[in-house]
């Protein structure tokens, strides 16, 4: 599962737009608004030759055993990223892998896409996962994620960083900054909605 999952032919509508449809869309996107969590210490999303780079640090006022439950609760990512609209468990092959499929429906505007992103999730020491993109059954040609989730007092601070090269066509340079704060977008709202479903969960364990 990464962030960006939510990030994940007819799979992008970029390739039949006109020139000012795309226009449209970066305004659409970024007169958008989303809630953040709390303590965002850092949040950059960058892009390369067409590869995405997210990293983000931030503090969940959660305990950290409910935020690492949200987080690999990998068959209702959809509670924490509604974009999201199927979720399959997939046999890996490998001991310790969980390999998970994920589609997804984003929308900018008017305009509705979907998105395939398939990934092995290994769940290492210290509440670290790490993520390998699966591009054979994916719409994205590499990318990878690692997830550091750390108790702090009572709260959770989390860093993610991931990398993603879609398999796709995205215009040049307004292609680019409309996606960029697609994931931006979505990132925060992914951690205010993990912070949510903590405290939910924490509430029912101390009813």
């Amino acid at each position: 599962m990464t962030l960006f999952q939510s990030f994940t032919g007819a799979r992008f509508p970029g390739l039949c737009l006109s020139v000012i449809k795309i226009c449209c869309l970066a305004i659409l996107a970024t007169s958008s608004h989303t809630s953040r969590a709390n303590e965002i210490e850092e949040l950059s999303v960058t892009d390369t030759s067409g590869e995405y780079r997210l990293r983000i640090n931030v503090v969940v006022n959660a305990p950290v055993e409910y935020v690492y439950k949200v987080i690999t609760d990998y068959t209702h990512v959809d509670r924490i990223n509604p974009t999201i609209t199927k979720v399959e468990i997939l046999p890996s092959g490998y001991g310790g892998v969980i390999r998970v499929q994920n589609l997804s429906k984003q929308c900018i505007g008017p305009f509705c896409f979907d998105l395939v992103w398939a990934g092995d999730i290994v769940e290492t020491g210290d509440r670290d996962l790490e993520i390998t993109t699966i591009p054979e059954f994916s719409d994205f040609v590499s990318g990878s994620a690692t997830w550091q989730i750390r108790s702090q007092g009572g709260r959770t601070r989390v860093i993610y960083e991931s990398r993603l090269r879609p398999s796709f066509f995205i215009p040049p340079v307004i292609g680019g900054i409309i996606i960029r704060k697609l994931i931006k977008d979505d990132t925060l709202d992914t951690f205010r909605r993990i912070e949510s479903q903590a405290i939910i969960m924490l509430d029912l364990d101390k009813k």
